[in-house]
């Protein structure tokens, strides 16, 4: 679900003297990275904030806002959690204020651990509508039955971009906040004998938080897939 409210700001046209009506819009999304062994569970939530003229005729009047991206949870989940309670975890927290109005798209890695760890999301009510993502090493993003087909390139591009924009805000108040911050700081990118990127974090670090936050970036930048429209019925 995209929220959406209607604000005035100034406007220097003396022909707008009560100011210019600007539509702003926040779309939701939760990425969680499923991890392994060695590696934790990762969830963040995050938003995308689009502001535009609400008549498109006046587009050229004041400089607007570019789309960016606030962070607004993080969190580890304790190595070792079983995934099943991994699950429950994440389907409570969707059910709790303020996400079970929000209605965010979930979009869940399941790459390493494999389709039968996924299903147990689907299990749960509140995560039946839960993307599935599967993370490749090549070039083209696809759709699949479970959600999307996603090179990593992609993935990391997307954040980068933000990154280097200044159209991420990550508050320092969350608790994993310098997690995360240092996971971004020990990405590497290297390049294969045949000139592929290819991304990971350095030896020894984690990653988890930072492919957690690229989900939900990935899941804010995407329609949603058409196979996953909810129809209503008329009674």
């Amino acid at each position: 679900m995209e929220l959406e409210a209607i604000i005035t700001v100034p406007c220097d046209d003396r022909r707008l003297k009560d100011g210019l009506s600007l539509k702003v819009m926040r779309r939701f999304a939760v990425g969680v990275d499923v991890g392994q062994s060695q590696d934790p569970s990762a969830i963040c939530v995050a938003s995308r904030i689009v502001t535009e003229p609400l008549n498109p005729a006046l587009a050229q009047l004041n400089p607007f806002p570019k789309p960016r991206v606030e962070v607004h949870h993080l969190e580890r989940l304790k190595l070792g959690t079983p995934y099943p309670q991994q699950v429950d975890h994440i389907a409570n927290m969707l059910l709790r204020a303020p996400l079970v109005t929000l209605n965010p798209t979930v979009l869940v890695d399941y790459t390493g651990v494999g389709r039968p760890v996924f299903d147990m999301f689907h299990e749960r009510p509140a995560l039946r509508w839960a993307r599935g993502i599967v993370i490749t090493g090549g070039r083209e993003t696809s759709a699949i039955p479970a959600g999307w087909s996603v090179p990593k390139v992609e993935l990391v591009s997307k954040l980068q971009a933000l990154l280097h924009s200044g159209l991420l805000k990550i508050p320092r108040s969350l608790p994993d906040a310098k997690v995360l911050t240092r996971e971004l700081q020990d990405f590497r990118v290297r390049y294969t004998d045949a000139g592929n990127a290819v991304f990971n974090a350095r030896e020894g670090a984690h990653d988890d938080l930072v492919l957690a936050l690229a989900l939900a970036v990935f899941g804010l930048s995407r329609p949603e897939p058409a196979t996953y429209v909810k129809l209503v019925r008329p009674r």
